[in-house]
């Protein structure tokens, strides 16, 4: 480890990062002032914390860590038996990688930090860097370079008797134990308790907190939570990006309403529509050594370094909400299961925006993906993607071989060992698996180190919210013409009707395509060559077919794989362009 233990006791030597939280019982075990938070990249927190933990951990093992939430990373030696965790938080808000190499195993936050201490930069993964290409998700544990893996959400490396290697454990997984009972009104008010109470601890340590403000019902909820928590009062401010030049992104005047009802200080913040979506990316690349996880870095840089002028510690946003309290579908695949066929029909008729009068044809399709799909056993889905594969489109980018590898890597690496209903089981993969394929802790992290301010998810990160959300009955959210319907019903009064009555959403991906248009020979010209990198990856008649689309003619959601095209093939020329056995430009 670089640097003294932050606590020893007995046997133990403990090391503790990140913002931890303490579960009353370890909290009272270290005392009141043991909470620490730190907004700084990498800084150690939670020294009282951490004397606490090495206490329990002497006393009663390794049980204790069940008594820690939040964001944080930490490592334990117990000297008697030489054995030392390296601990990843239950929600994986932490990032934690891992290399091992002929001299042991490193490990650190970022992928950047360990090529600094390896000997040379290690080649792409082929398989994440495909899975990434296609829609920015990699196979479970694996980063963007061989030899480079992540530490699941609620895992540890164990490092001890292994023959000098490291041994991946899981040393939490959710735990199904049943519904809360109670009807739609009262569900909602626990729901909104539990958000509320995410967004005050979210806050609690910030002189001068803010929420990152946009249109919707999420980031409503969490103006509405400070507001509720007394921080409006106390000078919290709300920062909204205004998007004057694109009419379908703007959405001022809700965020001026919510801002106005929940008694938020507003600063608006003008989208400049000279601003390159190029030069945040390419500044990406060279801090970070990867590609960035989404083209909108060019949209939110400039409203990051305003918070930071303000004096805002700590933004909030309104992040995984839509997960958080939104639809369990796959109930429909229990009822299936359980012989309730019409219970599972009707269910069909109440998927959120499905409309009053839904064409039976599109209540087919919702009961064979949500009903039908994931009650198939195994094998049977097999033989049907080897027929799939077999059969590739002429534009796919990814080789059927390369395809049937990656879907492969991706089945081997799904969570076992939860068990409950089928509903259950798919929103604890939502709200915890799908986030750490995305990565998304360590592109937070990263932004937030980048903008010098904490950047904090209280719906996305927040373990007690998560399992309240993991208990509300699946039931209570089908509404044939409402998504998340408790939570709307229980936040009337507390924000904008106009927000809380609204299912449109915003979003940004003309401006992504217009950013793709204004910097097309430095983002899509490159791609046309053919010692393009990319090209060593994705298959050559796919990629061409694309590009070969008018820039007039291209539908707007193929911006977001133009752009992943664009940025991977400007990383993998980093990588060439770093001198044989030496790191990347960094």
């Amino acid at each position: 480890m670089s640097g003294r233990p932050h606590a020893k006791h007995g046997e133990w030597s403990c090391w503790l990062y990140g913002e931890p939280e303490a579960l009353d019982e370890l909290a009272a075990r270290g005392g009141a002032a043991m909470q620490g938070r730190a907004a700084t990249h990498g800084a150690a927190v939670g020294i009282d914390l951490a004397g606490a933990l090495a206490r329990g951990l002497a006393t009663q093992g390794e049980a204790i860590w069940t008594l820690l939430s939040g964001r944080f990373a930490a490592v334990a030696h117990d000297r008697e038996r030489d054995r030392c965790v390296v601990v990843r938080d239950q929600l994986g808000a932490q990032p934690l990688v891992y290399a091992q190499t002929a001299d042991g195993v490193l490990f650190a936050e970022h992928e950047g930090d360990l090529l600094d201490a390896l000997p040379r930069t290690p080649a792409p993964d082929r398989l994440a860097l495909l899975g990434w290409i296609e829609n920015g998700i990699t196979p479970a544990g694996r980063a963007l370079y061989e030899g480079i893996e992540r530490v699941p959400a609620g895992g540890r490396l164990a490092l001890g008797n292994f023959g000098g290697l490291a041994k991946v454990e899981r040393w939490w997984q959710p735990l199904y134990e049943g519904i809360e009972p109670g009807d739609a009104a009262e569900l909602g008010a626990h729901l909104r308790e539990a958000a509320f109470a995410a967004v005050g601890r979210a806050a609690a340590d910030a002189r001068r907190p803010a929420v990152k403000l946009s249109g919707g019902l999420d980031s409503a909820c969490v103006a509405a939570g400070l507001a509720a928590g007394g921080f409006a009062a106390n000078g919290a401010l709300a920062l909204g990006g205004t998007f004057a030049d694109d009419p379908e992104a703007d959405e001022h005047e809700l965020i001026e309403a919510t801002a106005r009802h929940t008694g938020l200080a507003l600063e608006p913040i003008a989208h400049d529509p000279a601003g390159s979506l190029l030069a945040p990316a390419l500044a990406h690349i060279d801090r970070w050594r990867l590609p960035p996880a989404t083209p909108t870095l060019f949209l939110w840089k400039p409203l990051l370094a305003r918070a930071r002028q303000l004096g805002v510690e700590a933004l909030l946003d309104g992040e995984g909400g839509d997960e958080v309290f939104g639809l369990a579908a796959y109930l429909i695949a229990d009822r299936l299961r359980s012989g309730r066929l019409a219970s599972a029909w009707s269910l069909t008729a109440r998927i959120p925006g499905i409309g009053p009068h839904p064409d039976p044809r599109v209540r087919l399709r919702v009961l064979r993906h949500y009903g039908v799909r994931p009650l198939v056993p195994a094998a049977a889905r097999g033989r049907r993607r080897a027929r799939t594969y077999a059969a590739a489109r002429p534009d796919a980018l990814i080789a059927s071989q390369d395809r049937a590898s990656l879907t492969a890597l991706r089945e081997a690496g799904e969570t076992p060992g939860r068990e409950g209903p089928v509903w259950w089981r798919m929103q604890a993969h939502s709200l915890i698996d799908m986030r750490e394929q995305l990565d998304m802790s360590a592109h937070f992290r990263r932004e937030a180190a980048d903008a010098g301010i904490a950047i904090r998810h209280p719906l996305l990160h927040d373990l007690r919210l998560v399992e309240t959300a993991l208990r509300i009955p699946p039931e209570a959210q089908f509404d044939a013409t409402r998504d998340r319907p408790l939570l709307r019903e229980a936040l009337k009064g507390l924000i904008p009707e106009e927000v809380r009555t609204r299912h449109a959403k915003s979003h940004f991906t003309r401006l992504v395509q217009q950013g793709l248009h204004a910097e097309e020979a430095e983002l899509i010209e490159p791609l046309r060559r053919a010692d393009a990198p990319v090209r060593g990856y994705v298959a050559a008649a796919g990629l061409d077919r694309r590009l070969a689309v008018a820039r007039e003619d291209r539908p707007m959601l193929a911006a977001g794989a133009l752009w992943r095209l664009a940025t991977v093939n400007r990383w993998l020329l980093a990588q060439a362009n770093a001198a044989p056995g030496e790191h990347s430009p960094g």
